[in-house]
């Protein structure tokens, strides 16, 4: 609670709002992904929403996002395995639109290039490197929170 004054020298109380409280563990997660048009790994970490009955919705913002290096596990592996694409296009012209044609030839599609088990081992890359993103990050995205206006705490559970 604050005391302000409204000009007239007389006392207005008012209540500060409650701040939205985020849970690390929980509510901030990191998407990784292989751009095969410009030959990058991204990722992207953002908070999810809940809805009014306190189900996970939707995305609520973006809190960072960047570029990974080549010399990671999942950079090695795409490597290793020849998944990676050609390099990036040069040209907006030589990017295929995301249809449903384009997206149903292996050559744009990196997941119809593999099979169930090295999909599962992708899968287990991404994951793996989602979690170390977390750690690394923590201090800096939790610091980001707190200036949204956020209380941060480890865990809900």
């Amino acid at each position: 609670m604050s005391a302000a004054s409204n000009g007239f020298s007389q006392g207005i109380v008012t209540f500060r709002q409650m701040k939205d409280v985020v849970a690390y563990k929980e509510d901030l997660h990191v998407w990784v992904y292989y751009d095969q048009t410009d030959d990058l790994l991204r990722y992207e970490a953002y908070i999810i929403d809940y809805d009014d009955d306190g189900n996970p919705s939707t995305l609520a913002f973006v809190v960072d996002d960047g570029i990974l290096p080549w010399d990671c596990a999942l950079g090695d592996y795409l490597t290793k395995m020849r998944l990676r694409s050609k390099g990036a296009r040069q040209s907006l012209w030589a990017i295929p639109r995301h249809t449903k044609a384009a997206l149903s030839s292996a050559e744009y599609n990196l997941y119809l290039q593999l099979s169930e088990e090295e999909k599962s081992r992708l899968h287990r890359l991404f994951a793996s490197e989602e979690v170390r993103l977390k750690a690394k990050y923590r201090s800096a995205w939790q610091k980001r929170l707190r200036a949204l206006g956020y209380d941060v705490i480890a865990s809900a559970y």
